[in-house]
C-alpha cells in the first residue's frame, strides 16, 4: 500500500499521542475523577459594563476518548499542570465546550487518542501570531485533533459563495458503496446546518443566562414550555421581577412564558418577518422560525446596545451522529416548513458582516529588534510549551523505536508462515461478505435457540424462579437494612448527642409549660389561699363565740358590777370638782346667758333684713290701697260730669287736627311736581326689580322650562297620535296634524336605495362565499389526490391560478360590481321573450306556494340524495333572495307553511308525522340561521350558559349514581394517597346507598332543577322577542294538525308542536352553543356533558312526559317536571298566538299589482336553468291539472338545455330580473273604486289643510273665503316647487285629475263629486259625516310608519348578515391561503425530471427520439413509444376493438406530453397513423376517474380501453419524478 499524505499525518499524530496511562481507578474513584474541573482559560481583563452582558473568552475543546483519564495527577500532565497552574482561570463552561449530550462525535475511522490540546487559549493564540513558521505549525498541530485540518484547502475545494464550507469529497471509507457517497453526505446537509444554528442560539442564550441549558438535539423540546425564553428576558431585565410558570408537564399556562418573550420582541421592535406565532413553538408547527427569531433578536439587542456581543457562527465547526442528523432531517421533512435564511440576517439590521481575519495593522515604529533577539524572546515566552512538546516527541521517538523492534521481530519469522498468513488474509478479504453473512446467520440461530431454551427453562422453573426472586428481594432488603444499621452505628455518637439534646429540649419545654401554667393560674391560687385563711379565722371566731355563750350569765354579772363601780367613782369625783369651782361656774353661766340673748336679737335683725322685699311689698300694697280709694272718689266725681268733659275734648282735638291738615296740604301743594316724580321713580324701580327677578329666574331654569314645554307638546302630540293609531274615528284636526307623515322625504328614498344596494351586496357575498367553498372543496380533493398519488401538482396549481387569489375574483359577472343591471335590449327577440317567461315563472313560484310545496313532498317521497336535496335547498333560497326583503320573507314563510300543510295532509296518524323527515325542515333551518335568530338565542341561552356552566368549572351534573360513586372513590384516593376501602364494582342500587354518593346525587339533581328553571324563566321573559318566522310556522303547523286530526285533543297537538320546536330550534343551540353563535369559546367535555344533562331534563319537559324506567334515577325530579310541563304548555300556547303574516308584513295578494316598484330578483343564469330543469322534471306531480298556468309557462319556455345554449352567450353571469305575473293584464273588479277612493283621499288631504271644522262634512259644505284661496295658492307653490325634496302623499297614484291646475273651488267640487259616487258604491256614508275617509287616511299613516320601522329592521338585519358573511369570507380566505402555502411548499419539493436518462442505442425508444429530433417535433416533457403488446403485458391496455391481439406486436402507441397535465396518445402501424387512433387525455380526467373508483377508461371513441391505475402509474414513472 502506497503511502499518502493523509496516512503520513495519521502516523505522525499516532506517534505524538501521550504515553500509556496507569490503569483506570475503581468506579467510585473514577466518578470522583470525572468531576475534576477542566483546564480553564484566562479570564477576560476588560471590565463588564453595568447593565450589559459581555461575552467571555472561550476556547474550542474536544472530547476525551473513552478510557482516557483527564486526571491532572497523571504522568502526561503532571509537569504541565505544575507549570501552567498559575496561568489558568475559569472560562465560561457553556461556550463551545461540547459534551456527549450535544452529540458531537468524530468520524469513524479517525480515532483520537489525544482528545484535546494541553495548551490554553492564550498560548495557542500567541503561537498562531508568531512570525516563526515552525511555532505556527506546531500550534496548529496541537490545537486541531483532525488530520483533515492539516491538509491545505485549495479554492477549488470550497463551495462557491460559502466561505468555510468544503465541497463534498469522497473519502477512503466509501469504497463499497461508491456510487451513493455524494447522496449520503448531501442528504443531511440541511439538518446539519439547522443543528449548527440551534447550537449558535444555545450558546447565545447560555451567555445571557450564565448557566447551561439542554443539549442541541433536545433544545427544541426544551423551548416549548417557554421557561428558557422567559428566563432570558428576566436575565436581560432583572428589575421587572417576571412571574415564570414552571411545571414538568407541558400545560397551556406555559403560553404565558412565551407571551413574556413576545413582549420583549415587541419592545425591541423586531420586524414581523422575524417573529413566530404561539403555535409555531407550543405545538411545534415551525420550530426553525423560533430559532430564526432568536438569531434576529440577538442582532436587535446588539444593535440597541442591550448586549455587547453578537451570536456566533458554528457552521462547519460541529459534528453530529448520523442517526441524529437523520432524525432531524425526517422531522424537518415531516413539518413541511421552509427553512429561513440565516445568512444575511446581520445586513437586515444594518450590521456589517464580520470580515475575514486580517493581519493586525502594524504598530508605530519601534526600535528595531534583531532576528536573534526576537527568536530568543519568543522561545523564552513559549519555553514551557516547547518543553512539553519535546517530552511528547521523546515519547513518540521511543514508540517508534519500539515499532522498529517489532518490525525486526516480524522480519525474522519464517517466510512460509508469513506467506500462509498473507494467503489466509487475502482469502478472508475476498470472502468477507459471505463470511459475515454466515456468521450473522450462525449468531442469529444461536441467539434464537438460546432464547427458546431460556423461555422453556423459565416456564419449567417458574416456581423456583419465583422463590429465587423472593430470596433475592429478601437478600436485597436485608442488605439495605444492614446498610442502614451500619450507617446508624457509624453515626451513633451523633445520634446520641441529638437524642440528648432532644431530651433536654423536651424537659425544658415541659418545665416551661408547667411554669407558664402556674403563672397563668396565680389569681386562682391567691383566691384559694384567701378563702382558706378566711375559713380558718371564721372557725376561730365561731369557737370563741361558742365559749362566750356558754358563760354568758357570769360574764354579764361581772360586767354589771364593774360598770356600777366605775359610775359611782365618776359621780363622786364630779361632785367634788363642782363644789370646788362654784363661783366660777356662776359667772360663766351669766356670760353664757348674755351671749345667747345677743345672738337671738342678731338673728331677729338678720331675719328682718332678709324679709325686706316682702315688707316693702306689704307697705306698697297698703299705700296702693289708700291711693285707689282716693282715685275712686275722683272718678266718681268725674263720672258725674262725663258729658261735659267729652264734649270739651272733642272740640279740642278737632281744632288741633284741622290746623295740622291745613299746614300739610299747604306743603304738599308747594312740592306737588317733585312728589309725582318720586312716585313714578319708585313705581318704575319696583317694576324693574320684579322684571329682573323674573328674568333671572327664567334664565336659571331655562332648561327645565324647555323640557316642560317639550314634554307638554310631546304629551299632546302623543295623545293625538294615539288617538290616530288606536282610536276608532280620529278627528279631523288629528289627521290634519299627521298628514305630513305620508310624504316621502329624501331620507326615505335614500334608505330604500341603501337597502337595495345592501341586498345586492348580500347576494353577491353569498355567491362569492359559495364559489369559494366550492373552490376550496375541489382544491381539497385535488390535494388529497396529490398526497395519494404523489403527483398532481400541475393540475392543482392550474386550479389555483384559475381561482385568481381572492374569492372576489370568482364572480365573472361584472354587472354586480359595476352596478349596471342586465339590459333586455342586449337580447334578441326570442331570448327576450324567454327571459320574460322566466320572470313570470319565478313570480308564479314565489307567489303560489302550492307548486314548490308539492315539489318538496315529491323530493321526500323519491328519497332524493342528500347532495341533490342540498342543491334544491340552495336554489330555493336563491329564488327567494335569502329572505332579505320583507316581501321575500313573507312568501318564503308562506311556502314553508304550505309545505307543512301538504305533508300533514299526506299522513295517516300523528306518529307518522312525528317520525317524518320533511324537506321543509331543511329550508326552515336555513332560514333560522339569520342574525335575528342568533341574537335571540344568544340573549336566551348566553347568560344561562355563561353564569351556570362556564363560570362554574367545578359544576358536575352527572345523574348516574355509578359514575358519581366512582368519582367519589377517585377523589378520595387523590386526597389521601391510599387505595379506597370501598369496592369499585358494585351495582347501582348499592352505589346510591353510599352516603357521599347520595349527597352528591341530591346536589346534582338540585342543580339540574335550578338551571332548568332558569331556562324556563328566561324563555317566559324573552318570549315576545322570539322571531316571528318560527312562531308563524308553529302556528300554521298547529292549525294544519287541528284541521287534519279534529278528534285529537288540542293539548296533545300543542305538545307535539312544542316538542318539535324544542328539538328543531332550542335543543341544538343548547347542546352546541358555540356552533350557533350563543357563546364565543369552546366548551370542555365536562361542560358539554352538563349541557346534555340539562337538555335531557328540558327535553322530557318539552315531550310532556315524566321520567320513566329508562331514567329511573331522574324520577325524583318528576314533581318539578310535572309543574314545568304546565308552564311549558302555557309557553307553547303563547308562541302559537301570533297574528297572521298579512298583517305582520302588511302584504296582500294585490300588493305587487299596486306597488310603486316591481319585485326584483338577483340570480345567476345557471340557477335559472337549474330551476327550470327541476320544475320541468316533476311537472306532472307539481301541476296535476293540464290547464294550470305553470304548465303554460313551462311549455312556452321549452327545453332548458336549449335555452341555456341560446342565452348563456348574452349574459353568463348574474342578472337582475324584474318579476311580473303571468296574467298581469287582468283587471281587478274593484280597480275603478280603489282608484276613485285614492283620488278622493288625496283631495281631502289638501282640503283639510286649508279649512278646519268639527267633521269632514262641515268642512266640505263650508263656503270658500279669500283667505282660503290664498292658502291654497301658497300650498301649491310650496308643494310643487322645483327644488322641493319631498313628495306629497299619494303622489305616485294614477289619477285622472291634475291638482296643480285646479283652483280650490274646483278641488272641493271634485272631492264632493267623488264622495257622492263613493257613497253610491257603498264605500262611505254620510251618517258618520264621511268619517270612513278619515279612517282610511289614518290607516295609511299607520301603515307608512310601520313601513319605516320595518325598513329599519330590514336594514339592521341586512347589516348583521353582511357582517356574518364577511367573517365567513375571511375564514374562507384563511383556508385558501393555507392551501396555497401547502401548494407552494409542494412546488418546491416536487420537481420535474431534469436529468437526461440513458437510452440503449438502436432500441425502439432510441430510434423514436432520434426521429422526433430530426423532424423538430420533440414534445416539451417527453415522448415514449410502446407496442400494444408491451402495454398489454404491463396491464395498461385492456382491449382494442377492431384489432386482434395477434396484430398488437405490429401496432405502436405513442404517449407524449407537450403541455402541463395534458397527454396525447396516438396509434400507428409502422410509420402510418391509424385513423381515429388519436386522443387527448387530461390528467384531471384520469384523477377524477380514479377518485370515482372507475377501473377503466375508454379512448378512441370507445374503441380502446385502458386500466386507469396502471396508466397513471406509467405516466408517473415516465413523466414525473417519483421517489
Amino acid at each position: 500500500m502506497e503511502p499518502s499524505p493523509e496516512s503520513a499525518y495519521k502516523n505522525v499524530r499516532q506517534s505524538l499521542r501521550p504515553l500509556p496511562q496507569p490503569p483506570a481507578a475503581t468506579a467510585p474513584e473514577r466518578n470522583r475523577q470525572s468531576l475534576c474541573p477542566l483546564p480553564q482559560a484566562p479570564a477576560a481583563t476588560t471590565p463588564e459594563r453595568n447593565g450589559y452582558h459581555s461575552r467571555g473568552q472561550s476556547m474550542d475543546v474536544g472530547h476525551p476518548s473513552r478510557g482516557y483519564s483527564m486526571d491532572p495527577s497523571s504522568s502526561a500532565y503532571a509537569d504541565y499542570s505544575e507549570t501552567t497552574n498559575t496561568r489558568l482561570s475559569p472560562i465560561r463552561p457553556n461556550s463551545m465546550l461540547l459534551t456527549r449530550a450535544d452529540s458531537v462525535n468524530r468520524r469513524r475511522g479517525q480515532t483520537m487518542q489525544h482528545s484535546h490540546s494541553p495548551f490554553a487559549a492564550p498560548d495557542l493564540q500567541s503561537l498562531q501570531k508568531s512570525s516563526t513558521s515552525q511555532l505556527r505549525t506546531l500550534s496548529k498541530f496541537a490545537e486541531n485533533g483532525s488530520s483533515d485540518s492539516f491538509s491545505i484547502t485549495s479554492p477549488a475545494q470550497e463551495v462557491v459563495g460559502l466561505h468555510g464550507r468544503r465541497k463534498l469529497q469522497r473519502s477512503g471509507g466509501d469504497k463499497i458503496n461508491g456510487r451513493n457517497w455524494m447522496d449520503k453526505q448531501r442528504q443531511f446537509l440541511q439538518a446539519y446546518e439547522y443543528l449548527c444554528h440551534i447550537g449558535e442560539a444555545k450558546e447565545w442564550m447560555e451567555d445571557i443566562l450564565k448557566r447551561e441549558i439542554p443539549p442541541i438535539v433536545q433544545l427544541e423540546e426544551a423551548l416549548r414550555d417557554g421557561v428558557t425564553l422567559a428566563e432570558v428576558v428576566d436575565a436581560l431585565y432583572p428589575e421587572r421581577r417576571l412571574r415564570i410558570f414552571r411545571s414538568p408537564k407541558l400545560q397551556f399556562r406555559h403560553s404565558d412564558n412565551i407571551a413574556i418573550f413576545f413582549r420583549l420582541v415587541a419592545e425591541v421592535e423586531l420586524p414581523e418577518n422575524f417573529r413566530f406565532e404561539l403555535v409555531d413553538l407550543y405545538e411545534k408547527k415551525n420550530i426553525p422560525k423560533v430559532i430564526y427569531c432568536i438569531h434576529a433578536l440577538s442582532f436587535a439587542l446588539f444593535r440597541r446596545g442591550i448586549v455587547d456581543f453578537q451570536i456566533g457562527n458554528l457552521v462547519g465547526q460541529l459534528e453530529f451522529e448520523d442517526h441524529e442528523l437523520e432524525t432531524m432531517q425526517k422531522g424537518l421533512d415531516k413539518a413541511g416548513v421552509s427553512m429561513p435564511s440565516f445568512g444575511n440576517m446581520g445586513a437586515s439590521f444594518g450590521l456589517e458582516p464580520e470580515p475575514e481575519p486580517e493581519p493586525e495593522p502594524e504598530p508605530e515604529p519601534e526600535p528595531v529588534e534583531s532576528e536573534e533577539d526576537r527568536i530568543d524572546r519568543e522561545l523564552g515566552e513559549n519555553e514551557m510549551a516547547i518543553i512539553d512538546l519535546q517530552a511528547q516527541i521523546r515519547g513518540a521517538s521511543a514508540r517508534m523505536r519500539c515499532g522498529d523492534i517489532m518490525q525486526d521481530l516480524w522480519d525474522s519469522e519464517d517466510m512460509k508462515a508469513r506467506d500462509e498468513v498473507r494467503m489466509t488474509r487475502s482469502q478472508l478479504q475476498h470472502e468477507e461478505l459471505g463470511i459475515r453473512e454466515v456468521q450473522a446467520n450462525i449468531r442469529g440461530f444461536l441467539s434464537r435457540r438460546a432464547l427458546a431454551n431460556q423461555k422453556k427453562e423459565t416456564k419449567t422453573l417458574a416456581g423456583p424462579v419465583k422463590d429465587l426472586q423472593a430470596a433475592i428481594r429478601g437478600m436485597f432488603l436485608r442488605n439495605l437494612v444492614a446498610d442502614d444499621h451500619e450507617e446508624l452505628w457509624r453515626q451513633e455518637s451523633s445520634i446520641n448527642a441529638i437524642q440528648a439534646f432532644t431530651r433536654a429540649m423536651l424537659t425544658r419545654n415541659q418545665i416551661s409549660r408547667q411554669t407558664e401554667a402556674l403563672q397563668s393560674s396565680t389569681p386562682i391560687w391567691r383566691a384559694l389561699q384567701a378563702v382558706s385563711r378566711g375559713n380558718a379565722i371564721r372557725d376561730q371566731i365561731r369557737s370563741t363565740k361558742k365559749e362566750l355563750t356558754a358563760h354568758r350569765a357570769e360574764i354579764t354579772s361581772l360586767q354589771a358590777l364593774i360598770r356600777a363601780d366605775a359610775v359611782r367613782q365618776e359621780v363622786a369625783l364630779t361632785l367634788s370638782s363642782l363644789e370646788a369651782q362654784q363661783a366660777s361656774i356662776v359667772e360663766v353661766q351669766t356670760r353664757i346667758r348674755g351671749m345667747l340673748l345677743r345672738k337671738s336679737i342678731a338673728d331677729d335683725l338678720e331675719a328682718l333684713e332678709n324679709e325686706t322685699p316682702q315688707i316693702s311689698k306689704v307697705q306698697a300694697f297698703a299705700r296702693g290701697c289708700l291711693q285707689r280709694q282716693q282715685t275712686g272718689a275722683l272718678l266718681d266725681e268725674l263720672e258725674s260730669h262725663s258729658a261735659e268733659i267729652i264734649e270739651l275734648q272733642s272740640w279740642s282735638r278737632g281744632v288741633l287736627l284741622r290746623n295740622d291738615i291745613g299746614m300739610l296740604l299747604g306743603e304738599l301743594e308747594a312740592e306737588e311736581e317733585s312728589i309725582i316724580e318720586v312716585q313714578a321713580a319708585a313705581r318704575a324701580l319696583l317694576v324693574r326689580a320684579k322684571f329682573a327677578e323674573k328674568k333671572r329666574f327664567f334664565k336659571e331654569n331655562m332648561e327645565k322650562v324647555v323640557k316642560i314645554q317639550s314634554f307638554v307638546r310631546g304629551r299632546l302630540q302623543g295623545e293625538a297620535y294615539k288617538s290616530l293609531t288606536t282610536g276608532k274615528n280620529p278627528p279631523v284636526n288629528t289627521v290634519k296634524n299627521f298628514v305630513h307623515l305620508l310624504n316621502d322625504s329624501d331620507f326615505d328614498f335614500n334608505e330604500e336605495i341603501e337597502f337595495e344596494r345592501m341586498r345586492k351586496t348580500v347576494v353577491q357575498q353569498v355567491r362569492q362565499n359559495e364559489m369559494a367553498e366550492q373552490y376550496i372543496d375541489q382544491l381539497d380533493i385535488k390535494i388529497a389526490l396529490l398526497v395519494k398519488n404523489k403527483i398532481t401538482l400541475d393540475e392543482v396549481v392550474k386550479h389555483q391560478r384559475n381561482f385568481g387569489g381572492h374569492s372576489g375574483n370568482l364572480l365573472v359577472n361584472t354587472s354586480m360590481v359595476s352596478g349596471n343591471h342586465f339590459d333586455l335590449k342586449a337580447l334578441n327577440k326570442n331570448s327576450r321573450k324567454k327571459l320574460e317567461s322566466y320572470q313570470q315563472l319565478f313570480f308564479t313560484l314565489q307567489t303560489q306556494p302550492q307548486y314548490l310545496a308539492r315539489l318538496f313532498k315529491r323530493v321526500r317521497e323519491q328519497g332524493t340524495s342528500e347532495k341533490d336535496c342540498k342543491q334544491i335547498e340552495t336554489l330555493t333560497m336563491r329564488l327567494f333572495g335569502y329572505a332579505q326583503k320583507r316581501r321575500e320573507e313573507y312568501y318564503l314563510l308562506k311556502l314553508i307553511a304550505r309545505s307543512v300543510k301538504e305533508e300533514v295532509d299526506g299522513v295517516n296518524s300523528i306518529q307518522e308525522y312525528s317520525r317524518g323527515n320533511f324537506f321543509w325542515s331543511k329550508l326552515l333551518s336555513n332560514y333560522t340561521r339569520s342574525p335575528r335568530d342568533r341574537k335571540f338565542l344568544r340573549e336566551l341561552l348566553g347568560p344561562l350558559i355563561q353564569s351556570n356552566i362556564i363560570e362554574d368549572p367545578a359544576l358536575d351534573l352527572e345523574s348516574d349514581p355509578m359514575q358519581i360513586y366512582r368519582s367519589a372513590i377517585n377523589n378520595e384516593e387523590l386526597r389521601t394517597g391510599r387505595p379506597s376501602q370501598r369496592p369499585l364494582d358494585i351495582p347501582r342500587e348499592s352505589a346510591i346507598k353510599d352516603p357521599e354518593t347520595r349527597d352528591m346525587f341530591i346536589d346534582h339533581l338540585r342543580d339540574l332543577r335550578e338551571i332548568s328553571d332558569q331556562f324556563l324563566l328566561a324563555l317566559e321573559a324573552l318570549l315576545p322577542k322570539m322571531p316571528y318566522g318560527i312562531r308563524f310556522i308553529c302556528r300554521d303547523t298547529m292549525d294544519a294538525l287541528c284541521q287534519h286530526f279534529p278528534r285529537e285533543p288540542e293539548d296533545r297537538l300543542l305538545q307535539i308542536v312544542g316538542n318539535w320546536l324544542w328539538k328543531f330550534y332550542l335543543q341544538p343551540a343548547l347542546t352546541a352553543p358555540e356552533s350557533m353563535g350563543v357563546i364565543e369559546r369552546q366548551l370542555t367535555p365536562l361542560q358539554k356533558r352538563n349541557l346534555g344533562e340539562v337538555a335531557k331534563v328540558l327535553g322530557q319537559v318539552a315531550s310532556g312526559r315524566l321520567f320513566g324506567g329508562e331514567n329511573i334515577y331522574l324520577q325524583p325530579l318528576n314533581a318539578y317536571v310535572g309543574n314545568a310541563i304546565e308552564r311549558m304548555r302555557l309557553i307553547f300556547s303563547n308562541i302559537v298566538s301570533v297574528p297572521d303574516a298579512e298583517s305582520t308584513f302588511d302584504i296582500d295578494e294585490f300588493n305587487d299589482l299596486y306597488a310603486k316598484s316591481k319585485p326584483t330578483l338577483y340570480i345567476k343564469m345557471g340557477d335559472i336553468f337549474s330551476i327550470h330543469t327541476l320544475i320541468a322534471g316533476d311537472l306532472p306531480h307539481i301541476c296535476p291539472n293540464r290547464d294550470d298556468m305553470l304548465r303554460e309557462i313551462v311549455q312556452e319556455l321549452g327545453s332548458a338545455k336549449n335555452n341555456e345554449t341560446e342565452m348563456t352567450g348574452v349574459a353568463s353571469g348574474e342578472i337582475q330580473m324584474t318579476l311580473n305575473p303571468k296574467l298581469h293584464d287582468m283587471e281587478d273588479p274593484e280597480a275603478e273604486v280603489k282608484a276613485l277612493f285614492m283620488e278622493t283621499k288625496r283631495c281631502i288631504l289638501y282640503i283639510i289643510r286649508i279649512q278646519s271644522g268639527p267633521n269632514l262634512m262641515e268642512i266640505l259644505v263650508r263656503p270658500i273665503t279669500r283667505e282660503d284661496d290664498q292658502k291654497w295658492h301658497d300650498l301649491l307653490r310650496e308643494e310643487f316647487a322645483a327644488g322641493s325634496k319631498t313628495r306629497g302623499a299619494y303622489s305616485d297614484a294614477t289619477t285622472l285629475v291634475d291638482i296643480k291646475s285646479m283652483s280650490y273651488k274646483e278641488l272641493k267640487r271634485t272631492a264632493l263629486e267623488n264622495i257622492m259616487r263613493l257613497e253610491q258604491f257603498g264605500r262611505i256614508s254620510r251618517r258618520n259625516f264621511y268619517q270612513d275617509i278619515l279612517n282610511a287616511i289614518a290607516l295609511d299613516i299607520r301603515t307608512k310608519s310601520r313601513r319605516r320601522v320595518q325598513r329599519q329592521r330590514e336594514l339592521e338585519g341586512v347589516r348583521l348578515t353582511l357582517g356574518n358573511l364577511s367573517e365567513k369570507a375571511e375564514w374562507l380566505e384563511s383556508q385558501r391561503k393555507s392551501y396555497d402555502n401547502y401548494i407552494e411548499q409542494a412546488m418546491m419539493t416536487l420537481q420535474k425530471k431534469g436529468k437526461k436518462r440513458f437510452l440503449m442505442p438502436f432500441t425502439k425508444q432510441y430510434n423514436h427520439e432520434r426521429e422526433l429530433e430530426r423532424s423538430g417535433r420533440k414534445p416539451k416533457f417527453g415522448s415514449f413509444k410502446y407496442s400494444a403488446r408491451t402495454l398489454c403485458d404491463k396491464g395498461v391496455l385492456v382491449s382494442w376493438k377492431g384489432h386482434s391481439e395477434r396484430e398488437w406486436d405490429k401496432i405502436n402507441l405513442t404517449i407524449s406530453c407537450d403541455e402541463v397535465g395534458v397527454f396525447f396518445i396516438e396509434g400507428s402501424k409502422g410509420s402510418i397513423q391509424i385513423p381515429g387512433a388519436s386522443a387527448q387525455v387530461p390528467m384531471d380526467s384520469l384523477l377524477a376517474a380514479q377518485f370515482a373508483n372507475h377501473q377503466y377508461m375508454d379512448l378512441f371513441e370507445g374503441g380502446m380501453r385502458l386500466n386507469v391505475n396502471l396508466f397513471l402509474h406509467l405516466l408517473y414513472k415516465k413523466f414525473y419524478r417519483t421517489e
